[in-house]
């Protein structure tokens, strides 16, 4: 099984990747739909690489009874995931 500072590697990577470039559009060309979405979806990304980083906030592998830190984990991987596939639609039409 890899490490966490493997497996967080990843979405860190990316997330300030399309963070950037969404903060380099919105300076050059204005605010637009595509770039708020991307932003936005970078910015989950590198929080869910700091949460596997850390351990915290439910990303780590270890059971808990509360269910509450799933549920967030859940739903900021999901707007990382929506905001991307969202925001790369729109980039493509």
């Amino acid at each position: 099984m890899p490490s966490n500072k493997t497996t967080a590697a990843a979405p860190i990577a990316t997330g300030v990747l399309l963070a950037g470039t969404a903060a380099r559009e919105v300076v050059q060309h204005g605010p637009e739909i595509w770039t708020g979405l991307a932003l936005a979806g970078g910015l989950s990304a590198v929080v869910v690489g700091l949460g596997v980083l850390t351990g915290r906030g439910g990303f780590d592998s270890t059971d808990n009874s509360d269910g509450r830190d799933d549920r967030s984990t859940v739903a900021l991987a999901g707007l990382a995931l929506t905001c991307v596939a969202v925001g790369a639609g729109i980039a493509l039409v």
